[in-house]
């Protein structure tokens, strides 16, 4: 049986209180990789109340960027209209006015994605399949939806394996004479638990290294 049938952890991947929404339209804005992470982090904000708190220094560090950065990237959000001088949503994109939205796990911030890999990985939670929690759209399809070039793409869909996000199974299909053609790959979005757990696991891992490193400098140097 694989560690990653799914079952068991879609309870809490689907309980609002770990999770945040993001309206559908904001696709349409076209917003650069880390536009759309510090958006979704203001996203996040508003769903755990944490507005009145928030500061440069501290959207900084959830978006592992810069608050230089971030102080541009949130003045083009605000020139855009999609948030206020006062960093609130857009009146026309609160939970109240909009039915389409889809949602992330709180959990995502903690997982030092690149802004790249964020974005797809939010476009592969926008199209899944909600019962199934899988889609399969070709590269193309995400560089094109997404903004990125399909070489960064391919990137990205290789750092959510890798983190633990994602499980991708190749696909194939035969035409009408018989020939069998590479399909597009089969994504499933995993509970963000797993990729938590190896998150934590690798930086156990480094801290152990480190140490280690430390303790043979020290009896080198004696």
């Amino acid at each position: 049986m694989s560690k990653h049938r799914l079952p068991i952890g879609w309870l809490l991947r689907n309980s609002k209180r770990h999770r945040f929404s993001i309206p559908n339209e904001i696709w349409d804005h076209k917003l650069k990789p880390i536009e759309f992470m510090i958006f979704s982090y203001l996203c996040y904000c508003k769903s755990h109340g944490q507005f009145s708190g928030s500061t440069l220094e501290m959207i900084a560090t959830n978006v592992h960027s810069t608050t230089n950065t971030v102080k541009k990237y949130i003045e083009s959000l605000v020139s855009k209209g999609l948030i206020t001088s006062e960093w609130s949503l857009a009146p026309s994109l609160q939970c109240s006015s909009y039915k389409n939205f889809f949602t992330l796990p709180s959990e995502i911030f903690l997982l030092n994605l690149s802004p790249s890999a964020f974005v797809v990985y939010a476009y592969l939670l926008l199209i899944e399949d909600r019962k199934t929690h899988s889609c399969h759209p070709s590269y193309n399809t995400i560089a094109a939806d997404t903004g990125l070039s399909k070489n960064t793409a391919l990137k990205s869909i290789g750092v959510l394996l890798e983190t633990g996000l994602i499980t991708v199974q190749p696909s194939s299909y035969y035409d009408k004479s018989g020939m069998k053609w590479k399909g597009n790959n089969l994504y499933t979005i995993l509970p963000i638990n797993l990729a938590v757990d190896i998150f934590h696991q690798c930086q156990l891992r480094k801290l152990e290294l480190d140490v280690a490193r430390s303790h043979l400098v020290a009896q080198t140097t004696v």
